[in-house]
């Protein structure tokens, strides 16, 4: 009876808004550790003798995405949080020796992704990182008609404070003892946050495939995204960045030219199993060319998954010889990391 009084009254007396500096002090040092496990034991202990309300608050003060995790992990609905003020004096030491302002403080995405890189590698768990590994054949249709075999890895770190994913996709086939596909596309980009819908991101992407109307070309561009929309079962993000783009063509050589680049990513969570995400992009340039692409993903445990992808590419000034407009579909057996 006494202790249940005793907190009553602490809520009575407390701040109508955000939580008092030790609490704070504390959901800071949590958050900066990086970790999920972590950080959502750290919001279960205080919701013993803080509202939900209160402690969402204090979360959205650290940032919006962690806001997010918390009013997640509370139940509460997933809606903007508007920051508490700031405390006068937040003066709590962390085991590594600095104070929580300190603690709070987020790395630029290309000094954290290495060093989250090195711990996935070293622990072989992170709650914000996740790894595939893909195994499938490929159909072409348009320039070319053939079954390839493809290969890929993907690596991505959830957007929370910064985030990071780069794929790595392999295609090959033989046709009457003669090469029918040698193909490599890489792909990264690394985004971090700038506001509660606004994000920054640098992008590039490397493609091979001698066997097409270009030798290989590249694209690298820095620019600045939008997310339109965040629900729990659909996210679409807008991003535009200017940049330069390489080619190296059969018949024309190598050539560097200014381009930019637009892109759409919507995510829609069919069910608990089933995921469709789908990408269109136009790279504007003097060699322009557009693509659509879905992916559908059906989970077949907690670690495999069924891919089912379709690419759709038109090139506006396609070389002498190939049409303008190619597709394929591919479907591949999915192991998560």
């Amino acid at each position: 009876m006494i202790l249940p009084a005793l907190a009553a009254s602490a809520l009575a007396l407390s701040p109508a808004e955000g939580l008092e500096p030790p609490y704070q002090a504390l959901l800071t040092a949590a958050a900066a550790e990086d970790d999920i496990a972590i950080f959502t034991n750290a919001v279960t202990v205080l919701a013993l003798t803080r509202s939900a309300e209160r402690i969402a608050a204090g979360a959205a003060r650290i940032s919006h995405s962690h806001g997010v995790i918390a009013r997640r992990i509370l139940g509460l609905p997933v809606a903007p949080v508007t920051p508490a003020p700031e405390p006068a004096v937040i003066a709590v030491e962390t085991d590594a020796g600095l104070d929580a302002a300190q603690a709070s403080k987020i790395d630029p995405f290309w000094i954290a992704a290495p060093a989250s890189a090195v711990e996935l590698i070293t622990r072989a768990h992170s709650e914000l990182w996740t790894g595939k590994v893909r195994l499938g054949v490929r159909a072409d249709s348009g320039d070319t008609e053939r079954l390839d075999y493809t290969l890929g890895l993907d690596a991505e770190r959830e957007l929370v404070g910064w985030g990071f994913e780069t794929s790595a996709i392999y295609s090959y086939s033989e046709t009457d003892d003669n090469v029918g596909r040698d193909e490599l596309i890489v792909k990264a980009r690394g985004e971090r946050e700038a506001g509660e819908r606004w994000t920054l991101f640098a992008n590039t992407e490397w493609e091979r495939d001698q066997l097409s109307g270009f030798d290989w070309t590249g694209f690298l561009g820095v620019g600045a995204g939008y997310r339109a929309l965040q629900r729990d079962a659909v996210e679409w993000t807008l991003r535009a960045a200017p940049g330069l783009r390489y080619i190296s063509e059969v018949d024309n050589g190598e050539y560097l030219e200014g381009a930019f680049d637009l892109l759409s990513d919507m995510e829609l969570q069919l069910s608990d199993t089933m995921r469709l995400e789908s990408e269109t992009r136009l790279l504007a340039s003097n060699s322009a060319r557009a693509d659509q692409l879905f992916r559908l993903n059906t989970d077949l445990g907690d670690l495999w998954s069924l891919e089912v992808r379709y690419r759709y590419r038109y090139e506006f000034d396609p070389e002498p010889g190939f049409e303008a407009g190619d597709s394929r579909t591919d479907l591949a057996l999915i192991r998560e990391f």
